[in-house]
């Protein structure tokens, strides 16, 4: 009896572990989003770094942050509709 007590807590702290993993990786993902938004602004907006932001550059990152945005939540809706509307064509696995 106690074996089967384990193993059923046991199943309890995987799921409690794979719900933690998930959420670091999520987190992980993210992390690299923002790093590579951020390279790829200051590559695309900034010459060379001054003492202080000129307002052109300031609103070159600005625009380059919502486009960056805008697409990334335009992808997100475009295949969110996919797998709504084909879902036997998407391999989820």
């Amino acid at each position: 009896m106690r074996f089967m007590a384990e193993q059923r807590s046991k199943g309890a702290v995987d799921k409690q572990f794979q719900a933690f993993i998930e959420r670091e990786s999520k987190n992980q993902r993210f992390q690299i989003l923002a790093h590579n938004l951020t390279e790829i602004c200051w590559e695309h907006c900034i010459g060379t770094p001054g003492r202080s932001l000129v307002s052109s550059t300031h609103n070159c990152l600005v625009n380059c942050v919502n486009r960056f945005i805008d697409t990334t939540n335009f992808i997100a809706y475009r295949l969110g509709n996919i797998v709504l509307n084909n879902p036997k064509e998407v391999d989820l696995k």
